[in-house]
């Protein structure tokens, strides 16, 4: 590899702030696995307790894990994209990887001492929300900016999703977390509706739009990027990739309430929320032929390529998550899962078996882009596929079987105090399948940290030596 023309000093903060956060993040997850199994386990450390870690674990993947690296991949994506040499302006977000990573810090610490908001996925409170936007509506100006002195006319469709998902995000989360009613800013909960139901509507709305306006978009603008540049082979169809951008952004908002299908919402509401969620398969479906369409030819690639492994495996799972999102928003299935740990599952396989590996197949590529060099080791990265893979497979499982168990349990009648007992054995082996997905992160932070301070061109070459050597034939007699 040859010395990159690209500073890439924004994407290189951003990126390897994301993997120190992933670990930190799981670690949340995990005890908050133990305290499935072993409810006391943590009873001594209040900041440990699961109404404290619970929060922190859930804002740390959305906004420390896969913001981070979403925002690093973007930085070392777009210039690319559009014939720049580098971001309007590196420093603007080297500055912002530096904000974000203290703001996020800020909020942990206030979750785990108790200062939060009270509602899912906006438990951050206020002086957070605007030190967010604030930063948040800076990387928009330098993504615009960037744009707007492009050299290549034509924008690509992972452009279009680069110019729209942040500021899509930035509405939703503004609105989402009322930011215009502040409340009692270091003290009791803030950021909410005056009434109760419409404030569950909006929560809803907002949550959902994380990953509809932020998750999703990235994913697909990401997954457009790593499959043609890998596999050296055009896009299947740009009009299939409009289909799915425009698809997304006038489908995805309508879906949230399936979520709370059985609260007194509106019936209009609810019908709204069933319909938007089937219709999503338009664009998911467009998105699907796309890729594949793509990848025709190319699978061979899948073995031989280990970020393009991890991409695909991260595109089966997304669209795994969508068709299982669309079986939720019909009301008897929604009846048997709700309240129950399919719904945990589910979003699990959206955060962890979608997003959160696609990130770590797009890092690996990035990480040896940007430093010019192969990683450390293939085999750390072939442990940190299966760890993760087998890891979140288990975990989906045993969550999706607790919910069926639960939900048929209560269909029958069975109190839940009698059901809860039944669930043990299953939260062991979540904890078991959790711990492997925290481990995968730790393989890939030692994998990462030698690839930039060690000398892997020549590792690679010292080792593609002695595998040419053992292969030679032996020197013939005579």
């Amino acid at each position: 590899m040859g010395a990159s023309p690209f500073p890439d000093t924004a994407a290189k903060h951003w990126i390897l702030s994301s993997i120190i956060w992933l670990t930190v993040v799981d670690l949340f997850g995990l005890v908050l696995a133990t305290e499935f199994v072993t409810p006391e386990a943590f009873s001594h450390f209040s900041w440990l307790s699961f109404s404290r870690v619970r929060p922190s674990h859930v804002n740390g993947v959305i906004l420390a894990w896969l913001t981070m690296m979403y925002f690093g991949a973007l930085f070392y994506m777009l210039p690319r994209l559009v014939g720049t040499r580098g971001m309007w302006s590196e420093r603007l977000g080297v500055i912002c990887a530096w904000a974000w990573n203290v703001m996020y810090l800020l909020g942990i610490i206030g979750l785990l001492t108790g200062h939060s908001q009270g509602r899912e996925y906006g438990e951050f409170i206020w002086p957070i929300d605007i030190a967010l936007l604030v930063i948040w509506s800076a990387n928009i100006v330098n993504i615009l900016a960037t744009v707007a002195i492009r050299t290549i006319r034509p924008i690509y469709v992972s452009v279009w999703f680069f110019i729209a998902s942040p500021l899509w995000l930035a509405v939703d989360y503004a609105i989402g977390n009322v930011i215009w009613r502040p409340g009692h800013v270091w003290g009791a909960p803030s950021g909410a509706l005056g009434n109760s139901l419409s404030d569950a509507m909006l929560n809803w709305w907002y949550a959902h739009n994380l990953f509809g306006l932020w998750l999703t978009p990235m994913l697909l603008a990401l997954t457009y990027y790593i499959v043609p540049r890998v596999t050296n082979t055009p896009l299947y169809s740009y009009t299939l990739s409009l289909i799915s951008f425009w698809g997304m952004a006038f489908f995805y908002t309508g879906v949230g309430d399936h979520h709370i299908l059985q609260s007194p919402t509106p019936a209009w509401l609810k019908t709204i929320a069933e319909v938007s969620s089937w219709m999503l398969l338009v664009p998911v479906f467009a998105f699907t032929i796309n890729i594949l369409g793509t990848m025709k030819g190319n699978w061979d690639r899948f073995f031989t390529n280990l970020p393009l492994r991890f991409t695909m495996t991260a595109f089966f799972f997304y669209f795994l998550v969508n068709i299982q999102g669309a079986f939720e928003a019909i009301q008897p299935f929604n009846k048997l899962t709700h309240f129950t740990n399919f719904v945990v599952a589910h979003a699990h396989l959206a955060l962890l078996g979608a997003f959160t590996i696609l990130g770590m197949g797009v890092i690996d590529y990035i990480v040896a882009q940007v430093y010019a060099k192969p990683l450390y080791s293939r085999s750390l990265s072939e442990w940190q596929y299966w760890l993760v893979t087998v890891g979140f497979t288990g975990f989906f499982s045993v969550l999706t079987l607790a919910g069926f168990q639960q939900g048929f349990s209560w269909q029958e009648g069975i109190p839940e105090v009698n059901v809860l007992p039944q669930l043990h054995a299953y939260y062991i082996a979540r904890g078991i399948f959790g711990a492997m997905i925290v481990l995968s992160g730790i393989v890939q932070i030692v994998n990462i940290g030698m690839t930039i301070f060690t000398n892997t061109a020549e590792r690679r070459r010292i080792e593609t030596l002695r595998v040419a050597e053992a292969m030679a034939p032996p020197p013939v007699a005579g």
